[in-house]
């Protein structure tokens, strides 16, 4: 039995370039076999030396590697042979098998590696944390089933976001309105974009683990989130929210806005506060989104509320989703009442939608409050991402809002100075 490494120059492609395989050749009752392996390798037909079955000397980059790579795809096929012969008579064509099914690519269980990524990701933040993932693993669920075909991760490149992309903004996501009407909205650009960016980021994880990843997929440009106007409140609204109410339960609420919005903290924080967090009129707590240590100097509004809930915020907690509901509630019954603009933007279309100011207000407000309204007082942006726990300046730029009054404000201060 003959095992060597050969090209067939008579079949080279345009480029000159043919396909190296491992000849295997056995003569059998004078009768001589041949079964021919295909390797990954391709060579210049003028590279190649029949003799030494290798490439000749730096007539290709990395030539040395190449020879190596082909000199154990040999080694393989020898092998395969020597774990043949030991089990009995075989056929060549059983040789070429066993190599296609020992160098064939592993194919990872695409949502076995994704639900174990998320786990992983639970074990170290907080539900909002892994939220954006487990949101993106219900689209591609859907996805795989319309197109049929299951998701590999070693196939996902350019043109699979490309057609992932297109699918995202064909979803129709149910909404329930107030008077129980049901209806159905394609998914806002910057829903979309944050799916593409997730995805993004957990194969750049996978990447980085050595995970078998098509690098292409880097190479897919998302575009730009739209620029929309962000909605806060005005000084006067804020002041309408200081005011003590005659409801138990709208009271409570007042109280937890009023410390997100005296404090910048998130309601994940917010409500965790204990009497031993606070040392020298100041929090000390560490957030529980991000880990990172805040330290948050009391406000007399701020100090105000925590005497009032005995510096025990669980005295004012209640579950997320009825305190952002409960919120607008709220400020509708302090008047918070001017009408808004709301723009959204899904596909080519830009979605206006008018509405009262206080059917936009969620405990997110009480954070972009604190921020905007410490940079309208002068405070440096260092020194509030000190109390807010931003390590950047690009995610803290997203929670400034600037308003109407802001902008006269700022024309006034102009005016005055050159009248």
């Amino acid at each position: 039995m003959n095992v060597r490494l050969m090209i067939e120059s008579s079949k080279s492609n345009k480029a000159g370039e043919c396909i190296v395989y491992v000849e295997v050749s056995i003569t059998r009752d004078g009768k001589k076999k041949t079964v021919r392996i295909p390797t990954l390798t391709k060579v210049p037909v003028k590279s190649w030396s029949a003799k030494s079955q290798s490439i000749i000397r730096n007539k290709v980059k990395d030539y040395y590697k190449l020879n190596q790579s082909l000199g154990e795809q040999k080694d393989l096929v020898n092998e395969i042979i020597a774990d043949l012969l030991s089990k009995g008579k075989f056929e060549l064509v059983e040789i070429k098998n066993e190599y296609k099914r020992r160098t064939s690519p592993i194919v990872h269980d695409f949502f076995q590696i994704l639900d174990d990524f998320i786990e992983l990701r639970e074990k170290k933040m907080t539900h909002n944390g892994v939220k954006d993932f487990k949101t993106l693993r219900s689209h591609l669920i859907n996805f795989e089933k319309e197109r049929k075909s299951k998701i590999i991760l070693s196939e996902i490149n350019n043109t699979f976001f490309e057609k992932f992309e297109v699918y995202l903004y064909s979803v129709k996501i149910e909404y329930k309105k107030e008077d129980d009407e049901i209806i159905y909205r394609n998914l806002a650009d910057s829903t979309i974009i944050k799916n593409l960016q997730t995805l993004k980021t957990f194969l750049n994880a996978q990447n980085d683990k050595g995970m078998p990843i098509n690098k292409s997929f880097k190479r897919y440009k998302i575009k730009s989130k739209p620029q929309t106007e962000l909605i806060t409140l005005e000084a006067d609204e804020y002041k309408l929210l200081l005011k003590p109410i005659n409801n138990e339960r709208l009271e409570k609420v007042r109280q937890l806005f009023i410390l997100q919005c005296s404090t910048g903290l998130r309601y994940s924080d917010a409500i965790r506060i204990k009497k031993s967090h606070i040392r020298n009129n100041t929090i000390y707590m560490n957030a529980q989104k991000t880990r990172q240590k805040l330290q948050i100097p009391l406000n007399t509004n701020s100090k105000e509320i925590l005497e009032l809930c005995d510096y025990d915020t669980s005295n004012i907690t209640i579950s997320n989703q009825k305190y952002n509901d409960y919120i607008k509630e709220l400020c509708e019954l302090v008047g918070i009442d001017s009408e808004i603009m709301k723009i959204s933007y899904r596909g080519n279309k830009e979605v206006q939608e008018l509405m009262k100011k206080y059917d936009h207000m969620s405990s997110h407000h009480g954070r972009r409050f604190f921020i905007t309204q410490n940079l309208i007082n002068g405070i440096r942006p260092e020194i509030i991402m000190s109390m807010t726990g931003h390590t950047d300046f690009r995610s803290f730029k997203k929670y400034i809002a600037v308003t109407e009054t802001n902008r006269i404000n700022a024309m006034d201060v102009w005016s005055n100075t050159f009248k």
